[in-house]
């Protein structure tokens, strides 16, 4: 899989993906990750990419076709041949194995359902939004929106490090065992519910005590606690998953 992000900012998020587990799934060779930085399309020597809103108001406005040189150009290095790459030229279409999106507070919020979606596909491109926002016209040249939460920020680069970050955790051979994303939250039992309570030694501490269930072998018994723990959880923590579930 390929991860391509455009942003004004790529020193702010390329540290990000140097530790840990997406710096390890890089050097397995089991994701790419590509990050294009605005400026280099920018419409002058100046690095010019934003400008003034028509009809006036506060901030700047990134610039469509600033954008739109940027995805062309992204697009057409991973296009295999000429036809592909004139057909998408005008317009980027929807393509079963490609996604372009936006980081936007407008858009839809973000989730592991779309994480999982995501991870599915052979090339993600994450344009970060930035400044009072893009041009409308943008909305032309890519597939969907997504917002982290009814929160606003200064930029849409730490958006796109948290969306890489729950695709990539979810590629085969990325995590030690991919059992570990079955069993937490959002994912048990294809349920919406949180994780069920996790414990490890010592036994006892201060008085506070190691479920009985947890420490014998009867994985039927394990399972059924760890269901019931979990939706306890979702009930009290976020009943609203139970709700749409």
């Amino acid at each position: 899989m390929k991860i391509s992000i455009i942003t004004l900012f790529p020193k702010m998020i390329s540290g990000f993906f140097e530790e840990s587990i997406v710096k390890r799934a890089v050097e397995k060779k089991l994701v790419e990750i590509e990050i294009v930085n605005l400026r280099d399309f920018a419409i002058d020597d100046y690095g010019t990419v934003d400008d003034r809103p028509y009809g006036g108001g506060a901030g700047m406005i990134i610039r469509v076709d600033v954008i739109y040189k940027a995805l062309a150009d992204v697009i057409a290095r991973s296009e295999t041949t000429k036809q592909s790459q004139k057909k998408r030229l005008l317009r980027f279409a929807r393509n079963d194995s490609r996604r372009v999106i936006l980081t936007s507070p407008k858009g839809k919020q973000f989730n592991q359902k779309k994480a999982q979606e995501f991870s599915k596909l052979d090339h993600l491109i994450i344009v970060a939004g930035h400044y009072e926002g893009v041009d409308e016209r943008v909305l032309d040249y890519i597939d969907e929106e997504v917002s982290m939460g009814d929160f606003v920020l200064t930029g849409g680069e730490i958006v796109a490090a948290a969306i890489t970050d729950s695709v990539v955790r979810l590629l085969p051979g990325v995590l030690k065992k991919d059992e570990a994303t079955k069993s937490e939250s959002f994912n048990i039992n294809s349920k919406k519910l949180l994780e069920y309570p996790q414990y490890t030694r010592p036994k006892s501490f201060k008085g506070l005590k190691v479920p009985k269930v947890l420490q014998g072998g009867n994985h039927k018994e394990i399972e059924k606690w760890r269901l019931k723990k979990a939706t306890e959880e979702t009930r009290k923590k976020r009943p609203d998953l139970l709700k749409s579930a």
